[in-house]
């Protein structure tokens, strides 16, 4: 548990001085494993509710797969090009406003992490819902 609230609170510690494109990309670089982690496990647990919730769901036909296979290839790929711009962002503004907050970087990979982790779950979030509503008899 201290292991998982120290890297935590790593993930979020604003860069340190001085801050250059190069240490910005580094900052960020340095972080691309924790939230590629962070995000395939999310993304393995919303994968298991989707499918679980839409093939019981019975609106598959038969031979029917619940998952397009290239998207589970592809998504991490899009998610990783997004992350990159996080720090194409980041750069580019810190040159332009060089008085800009050290904290505004890990308030922009907290934002990113928080819009991936709900692009990731959303299928879940949708699937599971519309099966909790046919359990408790409010959909067929």
């Amino acid at each position: 548990m201290k292991r998982i609230r120290h890297t935590i609170h790593w993930l979020f510690t604003a860069p340190g001085k001085p801050i250059t494109p190069r240490s910005i990309i580094g900052w960020w670089e340095r972080r691309r494993i924790a939230f590629n982690a962070i995000l395939g496990i999310i993304g393995f647990i919303a994968l298991l509710l989707f499918t679980t919730s839409i093939e019981n769901a019975g609106v598959l036909q038969p031979g029917e797969d619940a998952v397009e296979p290239v998207a589970i290839v592809v998504v991490p790929l899009i998610a990783n090009a997004a992350y990159t711009g996080g720090w194409l962002l980041d750069c580019p503004l810190r040159i332009i406003r060089p008085q800009l907050s050290p904290r505004f970087t890990p308030r922009l990979f907290r934002l990113g992490l928080l819009f991936s982790v709900f692009v990731v779950t959303f299928p879940a979030l949708l699937w599971g819902g519309y099966r909790l509503l046919q359990l408790l008899h409010l959909l067929r």
